[in-house]
């Protein structure tokens, strides 16, 4: 699957299989990628998949049921899974956010592996249904600031999210999209946007080709509409996801959601500023 590669899913067969497959799910010491136990696993999939419950969490290093931390909800890019949560968070952020990964609506294989977001009103008002479960779920079984919840993604995962937080933008904190652009369509709720200007971090790459003079003068167009507060970061290169790329959400979350916080990333777990594929 390319740069992300998906890790051992876990099935609710028996107890003895499901510590066997999860001793071998976490590719980083100290970074827990915790199963869900309502119903995470892969099987015989159809064209779409509208089970909601399938997601993926991960738990910071030293994690303290006395601390209220916020929520990064992810959404991965186009082809790969919920899994891809476990494999960016690492070089988000060891110690500052418990994680989830949510699944695609739409699956392109057909063993369950690889899934797509669908734009159709079927697939969002699926996507926004397995984005409530996700917070529900976090917030039953981990310590989480309800006040806290920040939608992130990668590519058409990033254009989703945008999408989902502009429907509600009363329940989240801020969104984050890599490389993925302003949804397009009618927006219902343009005053509730006005009134809510949700932060938002854009980070593009110079040779993403997606992002022409035309695109930007028409996601921008749309920004100036619903009255967003916008920080747009551009990365050499045609991918956002790299390590610098990755430290700049943490930071920008850090300092728009959490700014009070007092839990912050050690030296020791620094990243190099390098490619995210060359790791």
């Amino acid at each position: 699957m390319g740069r992300f590669q998906k890790p051992m899913s876990w099935s609710q067969a028996t107890e003895s299989e499901s510590e066997k497959q999860n001793a071998h799910s976490h590719p980083w010491d100290g970074a827990a990628a915790l199963p869900n136990n309502s119903n995470v696993e892969f099987g015989i999939a159809g064209t779409w998949s509208h089970n909601t419950s399938h997601r993926s969490f991960f738990l910071p290093v030293h994690y303290s049921e006395k601390y209220q931390y916020p929520l990064l909800v992810w959404f991965h890019s186009n082809g790969f899974n919920e899994h891809q949560v476990d494999q960016v968070m690492p070089h988000i952020s060891l110690r500052n956010y418990v994680g989830v990964g949510i699944r695609g609506t739409k699956a392109i294989d057909s063993v369950g592996h690889r899934f797509d977001w669908h734009h159709s009103p079927a697939g969002i008002a699926t996507t926004q249904e397995a984005v409530m479960q996700a917070i529900d779920a976090a917030s039953d079984r981990f310590s989480i600031n309800p006040s806290r919840i920040v939608l992130a993604g990668y590519r058409e995962g990033g254009t989703m999210a945008l999408r989902t937080a502009m429907r509600e933008p009363d329940r989240f904190a801020g969104v984050i999209s890599l490389g993925g652009r302003m949804p397009n369509g009618l927006i219902r709720n343009m005053q509730q946007l006005r009134e809510r200007r949700m932060p938002m971090l854009w980070q593009w790459g110079t040779e993403n080709p997606q992002f022409n003079q035309k695109n930007l003068k028409t996601d921008f167009q749309m920004c100036m509409a619903i009255g967003s507060r916008v920080e747009v970061r551009q990365y050499p290169g045609d991918d956002e996801m790299t390590t610098i790329a990755l430290h700049d959400l943490d930071e920008w979350t850090m300092r728009h959601v959490v700014a009070d916080s007092s839990i912050q990333d050690s030296d020791l777990w620094g990243s190099s500023p390098t490619l995210y594929s060359s790791n």
